[in-house]
């Protein structure tokens, strides 16, 4: 009875429920504040291409996640909470047995109001649990079609599709990008599906079959049929071991405003439905329960693109050469299609996981074989890596919750005794505060082909370095995210001819006020070591350079229906010792999403001003559903974009994109193939979703 009572004021002080929100804009909310400081870290403009992130979010809307049954993967794949509200979660549910509502959330430490409201959209306390019962063939026919179709292409030509004094173009194919989808599944538990992309410049098909259809992928995907079947794949999918340190195939999570997000996790087998050529594997995986224990085993067999030495191609193909494997998916000039599918990797794998109660421990293995000879450039500071055509990774992996503490970890090795390590440990401090930290330290000489773990480098190799992080929250309404990371490369890096020591700082604090008001402003600090050479210098010397980020940002609910964004953003970049770049950033967006109207819409005007790519400023900008643009904001001009959407039916949506971006001084714009002569460029997109 007192529960109940509890319940009672705390749904009053819900003040009302919240309208429905349209999907694209939820995923919008979800995936922006996690994107945007990863990007930070890119060493060139390109564009994300994992545009399926955020498809089990849309699953969910439609057939929510029953909180009384959900386990940690699952509220992991959510996307929405950090891993202490997962352990709080969990918890709560234990101590206390099943949710009454949805608004007993706020019951739970570390539970603010807007990650209620974002998670109010996706989850329930009704179960679902009679969907087990079906059969496959069932839930290969009652479930739900989705087919997309878009088209992209730029109004201006790019210099790789004009000849160059009388010979033909370098891009073979035309300047249209197609991309066709069809997706059925039924709910979370069962998928399948088939992908199709051509990129500008390749060709769509030939009788040669060494170009196009330049991507076609195809999935056949089962999960939790019964208590023992858990996962069962087929065709196309990904593998993700431990916290990364042998494999985490996909997106994954790093350094971001999420400071306490630092565990990876969720399902370790999921379909793959991206355009991303690089991350995934190619044949069959199963998942068994058995008791306390479950068992994971898969197998891969996958061609890849490499970059073939083509100046000793004596050897029979299985010795190929190849300097590195190509993770571009480009496939438009003569030599990118000679090495389209050069090399064929093999994968075989497994994990054997052990649980009970507030523990479990999996042991990992991965071994791959490359089948042609593998001969990177070698360095100074990689002369510890060389890489055989077969390679065997081992790990363990754990997990202990006791009261308010989450630890979490993995040890792995290489097959050449490159060892690698990684601790975590989560502390719900009070209801107020919650901290995380993370070590981590990997050998000069490990090597990890498949590995996305928790680190500074790009590749998990020469490493050492601590992470901490806290969450403090001063009222339902305001709360203040903090980090710090430092490490060090024990030796040479790619950017520093000599052991190197690195930080980064960040804060954000944020004011939040329930379907008005989101204001925050965020500073970030990083401190990298780097090579620089003078004019009368004979060797490279180091210096640290750093790079400091200022965002104001405030986002505001006018209506139900409209909403206003604006954000200034200030950069600035010190790498070399005579010359500081400096950024500016200026956008306003507008946002009209109304339930009453089939019409949506979504436009921004950004004012940009950089003195070079180093202090560049990314922003997420609102695209059509399951399409990122996300550009790095560099040089002098305004760039505008707007989506329009329209629901036709109820089963078919279409969706039109238009952005441009004007640049002052400039009479060139990129480089090399993709270069536009002008100071204008402009891109269409327009894509068909349609349910059945």
């Amino acid at each position: 009875m007192r529960r109940l009572l509890s319940m009672l004021l705390l749904l009053l002080s819900w003040q009302g429920s919240m309208a429905q929100a349209d999907s694209s804009e939820i995923l919008s909310t979800l995936l922006a504040n996690q994107l945007e400081p990863l990007l930070d870290n890119l060493s060139a403009e390109g564009s994300f291409e994992f545009n399926t992130l955020g498809e089990e979010i849309l699953t969910y809307l439609k057939r929510p996640l029953d909180l009384n049954r959900a386990s940690s993967s699952d509220l992991y794949a959510l996307g929405i909470l950090d891993d202490i509200q997962i352990s709080n979660l969990l918890r709560y549910r234990e101590d206390h047995g099943n949710f009454i509502s949805i608004y007993e959330l706020q019951a739970i430490p570390s539970f603010d109001l807007r990650t209620i409201a974002l998670l109010r959209h996706f989850t329930d306390v009704q179960s679902t649990i009679a969907d087990m019962q079906l059969s496959p063939m069932q839930m290969a026919t009652q479930g739900t079609n989705e087919l997309y179709l878009r088209w992209t292409r730029f109004a201006q030509q790019k210099m790789g599709f004009k000849s160059q004094n009388g010979s033909d173009p370098a891009y073979l194919g035309d300047a249209n990008q197609y991309y066709i989808r069809f997706r059925h599944h039924y709910a979370y538990k069962f998928s399948y599906g088939i992908t199709m992309e051509k990129d500008p410049g390749e060709v769509l098909w030939s009788r040669t079959g060494r170009q196009g259809p330049a991507f076609m992928r195809a999935h056949l995907y089962l999960r939790d049929y019964s208590k023992r079947l858990q996962y069962l794949a087929l065709g196309d999918f990904t593998v993700s071991l431990g916290q990364g340190l042998i494999m985490h195939s996909g997106y994954g999570r790093g350094k971001s405003a999420l400071v306490t997000s630092i565990k990876k996790g969720g399902h370790t087998i999921k379909p793959y439905t991206s355009v991303n050529e690089f991350s995934f594997l190619r044949g069959a995986a199963l998942g068994l329960r058995l008791g306390n224990f479950s068992l994971v085993i898969f197998a891969s067999s996958k061609h890849e693109d490499a970059n073939i030495i083509r100046d000793s191609l004596d050897g029979p193909d299985q010795d190929l050469p190849f300097s590195s494997l190509q993770s571009t998916g480009l496939h438009r000039t003569k030599n990118e299609i000679e090495d389209k599918e050069s090399i064929t990797r093999n994968i075989v794998g497994g994990k054997l996981g052990f649980k009970r109660d507030n523990f479990t421990m999996n042991a990992n293995l991965v071994h791959a074989r490359l089948n042609g000879t593998f001969a990177p450039q070698q360095n100074a500071y990689s002369q510890f890596y060389r890489p055989n055509s077969a390679l065997t990774n081992v790990s363990l992996d754990y997990t202990y919750m006791f009261q308010n503490f989450h630890l979490f970890g993995e040890g792995a090795v290489s097959s050449n005794g490159g060892l690698a390590l990684l601790n975590g440990l989560l502390i719900g401090l009070n209801r107020y505060a919650d901290l995380a930290i993370l070590y981590r330290r990997v050998d000069r000489s490990y090597q990890g082909l498949q590995s996305n773990a928790f680190l500074e480098s790009t590749r998990a190799v020469n490493e050492e370095g601590l992470y901490l992080g806290t969450k403090i929250t001063f009222s339902p309404h305001c709360w203040l995210n903090l980090y710090a990371d430092v490490w060090k490369n024990p030796w040479l890096s790619f950017a520093a001819d000599a052991p190197s020591e690195g930080r980064e700082y960040f804060a954000r604090l944020t004011y939040f006020i329930k379907r008005k008001v989101e204001a925050y402003a965020q500073f970030r600090n990083e401190s990298k070591p780097r090579n620089y050479r003078s004019s009368h210098d004979q060797v490279n010397r180091i210096r640290v350079g750093s790079r400091k980020q200022l965002r104001l940002h405030i986002s505001h609910k006018v209506s139900p229906s409209l909403e206003l964004r604006n954000r200034i953003e200030f950069s600035y970049n010190n790498t070399s010792p005579n010359a500081t770049s400096k950024g500016l950033l200026l956008y306003q967006d507008v946002i009209f999403r109304s339930m009453n109207s089939p019409i949506s819409f979504t436009a921004r005007v950004a004012y940009f001003d950089t003195d070079d790519f180093a202090s560049r400023i990314y922003a997420y900008e609102n695209d059509v559903l399951h399409s990122f643009s996300i550009p790095a904001y560099y040089h002098q001009g305004f760039r505008y974009y707007g989506n329009l959407r329209w629901k036709a039916s109820r089963n078919l949506v279409l969706e039109f994109r238009w952005e441009e971006s004007r640049f002052h001084h400039l009479d060139q714009i990129s480089t090399g193939h993709e270069a536009i002569l002008g100071r204008v460029r402009s891109r269409f997109k327009f894509q068909m979703r349609y349910g059945f």
